[in-house]
């Protein structure tokens, strides 16, 4: 259900606004910081808990097709998530790239998709666990502008990595704009 209603969100997202690349009179480089709530699915053997993550992203990289809008390092880092009825806990940190779709409009916010992958390790300490996983994400936020550099965004993103912790991450951030 979450995935249809995701799916729907995006297109109507898509029906409604024309997708094109970030304007290259903007700043070409950015580094967001997020603080969030991953919120995990019902099949998960994972508790709801927060979660940070640190972006830089690039507009300017002379790539234009499909309307993608910039490329996005993202690291998430997830500690401390106790188990379904235990007390132990893992910590995930996340690491990959993401691609960004801006909408294009002439408001000050502006909506964008994202979609990416990339290598998840969880720990365990009291458990001796340590292991890595691949992951893929797919969300919709927004952007924003407080000021020409400086942005408030907002993120939904559905995060699958296995049956057991898949989830949706909801997050709040600043992001700073810089480079010429």
């Amino acid at each position: 259900m979450k995935k249809f209603y995701l799916s729907s969100v995006v297109a109507a997202i898509l029906a409604s606004s024309n997708l094109n690349a970030a304007d290259p009179s903007l700043y070409p480089s950015s580094v967001t910081m997020f603080g969030g709530y991953t919120i995990y699915s019902q099949m998960s053997t994972l508790n709801n808990n927060r979660s940070y993550s640190f972006r830089f992203t690039q507009n300017d990289f002379g790539i234009e097709n499909f309307g993608l809008g910039a490329f996005q390092l993202a690291i998430d880092y997830t500690p401390d998530i106790l188990y379904k009825g235990s007390k132990d806990t893992t910590s995930s940190i996340k690491f990959g790239p993401n691609l960004l779709w801006y909408m294009g409009n002439d408001s000050e916010i502006t909506p964008y998709l994202l979609m990416g992958a990339g290598i998840e390790h969880l720990t365990n300490a009291s458990k001796d666990f340590n292991t890595v996983d691949f992951y893929a994400n797919a969300g919709i936020g927004a952007e924003f502008a407080l000021r020409d550099d400086i942005s408030l965004v907002g993120e939904a993103k559905y995060s699958y990595a296995s049956p057991k912790r898949k989830g949706t991450t909801v997050g709040a951030g600043l992001k700073f704009s810089f480079g010429e």
